[in-house]
């Protein structure tokens, strides 16, 4: 997932509100979600943690855009709630080059209530809560393209195996190969003295694909069996 855009928007007067209803909607539907779950004694516990915001993202919100001459406007909807505008960045050519790609948005918040750990004269840590204002920022992904990518694997699938069946005989030529190389390492092993690991070794490899290429020899592809019967 790749990031072709990141910055802060300048928020409005719906910014805080929306961002507030985010946090009574996280804590209605998953609590865990505020403060990472976490409670002041396991952030104390904790030595690794110094300070914990409220919210770490706003991944249930879905993003629009709303495009104009000048600028970019940011729509948020909290399940439930009406669909907002969050917040602006100027479009510029950049932003304009970069939304020609086809993207889409997510958003991201950043400041608002946090817990921070501070150490005491005697020598005990504490908690103290304290507030940042609210930021939010827009980011914009490149789509990917995974349909593309699967028909380009597909094209070279058909270019290397002309048919069904030429991809049957590459399957057995390696499954062939595998089950010599176990029988020689198998009879190997015999013959050094380690009689059970060699019998093994030859049951894993050369009867597994000896096996299989028995099966294979009964195995007949789709185009073949559609033109017997049709014959």
């Amino acid at each position: 997932m790749t990031i072709l855009f990141d910055k802060k928007l300048t928020l409005n007067e719906d910014s805080t509100t929306f961002i507030e209803n985010y946090i009574n909607y996280v804590r209605t539907i998953n609590p865990e979600d505020l403060y990472e779950g976490k409670k002041d004694k396991n952030i104390l516990k904790n030595k690794f943690i110094f300070r914990i915001h409220q919210l770490a993202n706003l991944d249930s919100a879905v993003v629009s855009l709303d495009i104009f001459d000048k600028k970019i406007n940011v729509l948020a909807r909290i399940p439930g709630f009406e669909t907002v505008v969050i917040g602006s960045y100027p479009l510029n050519s950049h932003l304009k080059k970069i939304m020609s790609q086809g993207v889409y948005p997510t958003i991201k918040i950043t400041g608002g209530r946090y817990k921070k750990v501070v150490p005491t004269d005697f020598d005990k840590d504490i908690i103290k809560n304290g507030f940042e204002p609210y930021g939010i920022i827009l980011e914009l992904h490149q789509v990917e393209n995974v349909v593309y990518k699967s028909r380009k694997i597909d094209i070279i699938y058909k270019y290397v195996f002309k048919s069904e069946r030429s991809l049957v005989n590459v399957s057995k030529i390696l499954m062939l190969c595998f089950a010599l190389f176990g029988l020689v390492l198998g009879l190997g092993f015999m013959f050094l003295g380690f009689f059970m690991t060699g019998l093994m070794v030859i049951v894993a490899f050369f009867g597994v694909n000896s096996y299989t290429l028995i099966l294979s020899d009964t195995y007949k592809p789709k185009q073949e069996l559609n033109q017997t019967q049709t014959n």
